[in-house]
């Protein structure tokens, strides 16, 4: 049975949230994108400017968690920095 802090539990749990934030990141952007075409001549009608201003923050707040996510494991894996949030509870 795995330690809570055990490197390969911790290793385990940043690797799930980077394959999240991915996720998330690849479908905010097929939105963004599906936004962008359903205006072929770069002016959107009223509605779709709102939609397309949400869509482009939702892809720019998606791309900050990937790359915090990607951060965080690539600290991780390269030099064995644990995460605050992953260190056990102090006793």
């Amino acid at each position: 049975m795995l330690e809570y802090n055990s490197s390969q539990n911790i290793r385990q749990q940043l690797w799930e949230e980077l394959d999240r934030a991915r996720s998330e990141h690849l479908e905010a952007s097929r939105r963004f994108d599906l936004a962008v075409s359903e205006c072929p001549t770069g002016l959107p009608i009223p509605d779709g400017a709102l939609q397309m201003h949400q869509a482009g923050r939702d892809s720019r707040s998606a791309l900050r968690g990937y790359m915090r996510a990607l951060k965080r494991f690539t600290d991780f894996t390269l030099n064995g920095t644990v995460p605050e949030d992953l260190l056990p509870p102090a006793e």
